[in-house]
């Protein structure tokens, strides 16, 4: 669900923080960078690139726990985007608040991540609830699929620019900056290896999920077919009877001995489809943000992406 923010009430914010507010010192008078981001994915690339570098500042808006597709930022969240040195963003359907924040806070500091590779548009193919299309929609034009994190070759790309990007914004820590970097994407791609060997030992590569599904970059680094009963930023939780029926059509056709769901889903959907298949029911972890447990816990995108390995591993036969 597109989310809009009043831009006569954040115009009314912002010029109450531009007369109450100094003028913002850079990162170096400072000596401490402040960089904020509104997800987990884009959190934890900052929280890898600076390892040890006490002098960063590293914020997510969106708390532990909270659903990200229906996030609004508060007065404080606007505050923060106001002060940072530097702004990480998707982009796209969910982040369409960013666009009225920065028109008034200004965007010289401010990255979409999305920009950073190649985007794809959000595919119906697998999906098997139809999305009505908003009333006051102006045209026709497919969005883009903004889970771009679910590509472990994707988040490699934007981590090295997002290094980049740290080195010119903050030379004195350029090295440490520089061997993170090497250092985590030489996990990460070490796991995309893992994740393709697994996947091409497998002759059916279909998996079914009792919920959204917002694994389209992932789907497309390894070929495989996913049939969701939603999309990757579907407003909806209720699965329907007919919706039900063709979920369990794929399971019995394709043989599968799993149905999966995402964190944070109660299972009551894939419980029914598992009696009416014999199936059982396992979690995979959309990384889209984290439990507060998680979050206590210090745990890392990698770490979910390993787990969700793992999970593939003991469940897809």
């Amino acid at each position: 669900m597109k989310k809009i923010i009043s831009l006569l009430l954040i115009a009314a914010l912002l010029l109450s923080f531009c007369a109450c507010s100094k003028p913002k010192k850079s990162a170096q008078q400072n000596k401490e960078l402040t960089i904020v981001s509104t997800i987990f994915p884009t959190y934890d690339y900052i929280r890898a690139i600076t390892k040890d570098v006490e002098s960063v500042k590293n914020i997510m808006l969106l708390a532990p726990g909270n659903e990200s597709h229906s996030y609004e930022p508060s007065v404080s969240d606007i505050a923060r985007i106001k002060s940072a040195d530097l702004f990480l963003y998707i982009g796209g359907e969910s982040d369409e608040w960013v666009d009225g924040v920065l028109e008034t806070t200004g965007s010289e500091n401010a990255i979409a991540l999305s920009s950073l590779v190649k985007t794809l548009e959000e595919s119906k193919k697998g999906i098997l609830t139809e999305e009505k299309e908003e009333e006051t929609k102006e045209s026709a034009e497919p969005e883009f699929d903004e889970h771009i994190w679910s590509s472990l070759r994707n988040s490699q790309t934007i981590i090295k620019a997002l290094c980049d990007k740290l080195c010119e914004t903050d030379p004195d820590n350029a090295n440490d900056y520089k061997v993170n970097t090497e250092e985590y994407c030489k996990k990460l791609n070490a796991l995309d290896t893992q994740f393709k060997q697994f996947f091409d030992s497998k002759k059916n590569k279909t998996i079914v999920l009792a919920d959204r599904n917002p694994f389209r970059y992932f789907a497309e680094d390894y070929s495989l077919n996913i049939v969701a009963a939603f999309s990757g930023c579907s407003s909806n939780s209720e699965i329907s009877l007919g919706v039900q029926n063709a979920l369990i059509k794929a399971v019995k056709g394709n043989k599968l001995s799993t149905v999966y769901v995402l964190e944070n889903n109660n299972g009551v959907y894939a419980d029914a489809i598992c009696k009416q298949t014999g199936a059982k029911k396992a979690v995979l972890n959309s990384c889209h943000n984290i439990s507060q447990d998680l979050f206590d816990r210090g745990a890392t995108y990698y770490e979910l992406m390993a787990e969700n390995l793992q999970t593939l591993k003991d469940t897809m036969k």
